[in-house]
């Protein structure tokens, strides 16, 4: 929830942009929002999301706002990989999307915006109607590849209209399709400032190309008199005046939204928080929440009808890739298993239904084990698989509901001597260690092969690893999937790693005895 004084300072904000005498023309901007249509459910008190972006707009009032981002809008990587590259492109589409229904206006774009290549950049820009500016972004052949600039109209609180021209710069140093060329933008600028100066009263250079560089802009080129930039994800609490220019950037993934009153004196910017405080009401969603949910269900139905031959897991049954999964771990590491079934890693799955992400691939890469590796899984509507019981050596496959129904069983069995049933329609209840002998494959949650790398024909070879580094934990839990490991600088927080390790670090004992003939 907002803070108090976060409350008052948003209402204070709010009452000037539409206080009598004040001036009501405001310019949103963004930067780096990496795909993100909500936040990641991962952090701690998750900050951005496209929904709570549409609630906070809506009590601003869309008459006067020119809304704005800085480039990288579209994924979090330049280079897309195989197993998400569909998906990235529906994401992509749904953001695009939402952006028109939060009646954006102008969009530079990044290197990460072509991601899936430029013939996939364009297709999608065709299908939406937004405005990508880059004057100094051309075709190979010199033609230009975008507009260079646009011309916006609004109006002042007493009603007198403001032009505002915006320019398009991104970074020559940046990597571009091998479609693109990108020349100087201090050149550009030089080319193209004038010109706007004489056709609006306000004059917007929207950049992808860092803080540094806007510095290095502001200082060679006069008349301009904003830059919204992006690319180097800088949190500039305060805009950064460089001779009469203003610099302003906002963080990434949607977490801080900027609100510049223009004309701007150095007064009144407000970087506003996209905390739960801007989530609509359950009983009521907005457009923008209904559109999330229908993100959901198009990742999901995709990635149950189209699954890549990398995915099927192809290694052979006893070869060093083989991924074994905790039910056959268990058997010999019982004491381990004991240990692992009451932690938060359990209930990794669990978190995923809660959200609707369970077969969303991007997350199950950190809450299961092997998908799309050989010898892993590929279909996500099936993570787990039983035995059956008898003469039958056929497997039922686990759907994710079912799976965690299974895992919130194991979790919450009083103790190794327990019975659990592997399902909730099962008449029979089966002894903790019988129950590990019918788990075959159960590849969600995190599990022992996560942590200990893939045990293939362990114990009589493969790559398990019986000590564990931090770096197989760093592999999800970065500095934005969980910014409480990190100091405010980015740096890992050593302290809280092994507090944090120390919940999930299985105890050292014996092998469980062989059974009796």
């Amino acid at each position: 929830m907002k803070t108090p004084l976060a409350l008052l300072l948003s209402c204070a904000f709010l009452l000037s942009l539409h206080a009598p005498g004040a001036r009501a023309a405001t310019i949103i901007h963004s930067n780096d929002v990496l795909g993100e249509l909500e936040p990641c459910g991962c952090r701690n008190n998750p900050q951005g999301g496209l929904a709570r972006k549409a609630n906070w707009l809506r009590k601003l009032g869309d008459d006067s706002l020119l809304q704005l981002d800085a480039g990288d809008l579209l994924f979090p990587t330049d280079t897309v990989p195989d197993l998400l590259a569909e998906q990235w492109k529906v994401q992509a589409r749904f953001h695009l999307k939402a952006l028109q229904q939060l009646k954006h206006d102008a969009v530079v774009p990044g290197e990460k915006d072509f991601a899936l290549g430029f013939l996939a950049f364009e297709e999608l820009r065709k299908k939406a109607k937004l405005r990508f500016l880059a004057a100094n972004l051309s075709r190979k052949n010199g033609k230009k590849a975008f507009d260079g600039s646009a011309v916006f109209t609004r109006k002042t609180r007493e009603g007198k209209p403001l032009r505002i021209a915006v320019l398009g710069l991104v970074g020559e140093a940046l990597t571009w399709p091998p479609e693109l060329r990108a020349s100087s933008a201090i050149a550009a600028a030089r080319r193209e400032v004038p010109a706007l100066r004489r056709k609006a009263d306000l004059v917007v250079a929207l950049t992808h190309q860092g803080f540094e560089k806007d510095r290095e802009l502001a200082k060679a080129v006069p008349g301009i008199d904003l830059i919204v930039g992006g690319h180097t994800q800088s949190f500039l609490q305060k805009p950064v005046r460089e001779g009469k220019t203003w610099i302003f950037q906002s963080s990434f993934r949607n977490q801080y939204i900027g609100a510049i009153p223009v004309p701007f004196d150095g007064k009144d910017y407000q970087l506003t928080s996209l905390d739960a405080g801007f989530d609509s009401p359950a009983e009521s969603p907005n457009e923008l929440d209904r559109t999330v949910l229908e993100f959901k269900s198009a990742v999901s139905e995709i990635n149950t009808t189209k699954q890549a031959s990398l995915e099927q897991g192809s290694a052979p049954a006893g070869g060093a890739t083989r991924i074994q999964t905790f039910g056959a771990c268990g058997q010999c590491h019982l004491k381990q298993f004991d240990f692992w079934r009451k932690t938060p890693h359990v209930k990794a799955l669990a978190s995923l239904i809660e959200k609707q992400q369970a077969l969303n691939k991007e997350c199950l890469e950190c809450h299961s084990v092997g998908l799309g590796r050989p010898g892993g899984f590929g279909d996500v509507a099936q993570p787990g698989a039983l035995a059956k019981t008898g003469e039958d050596e056929s497997l039922q496959p686990l759907g994710p509901d079912e799976l965690a129904a299974l895992l919130k069983s194991l979790q919450s069995a009083e103790n190794l001597d327990s019975s659990v049933k592997l399902r909730a329609t099962d008449a029979i209840a089966y002894p903790m260690k019988e129950a590990l002998s019918l788990i075959r494959k159960t590849w969600a949650p995190v599990q022992c092969e996560n942590c200990h790398a893939t045990g293939g024909a362990h114990p009589f070879g493969g790559a398990y690893s019986k000590n564990v580094e931090t770096a197989a934990c760093l592999k999800c839990h970065t500095v934005d999937k969980a910014p409480e490991w990190y100091t405010k600088s980015g740096q890992l927080d050593a302290e809280k790693v092994q507090a944090k390790r120390a919940q999930v670090s299985c105890p050292a004992g014996e092998l469980a005895p062989p059974d009796e003939p």
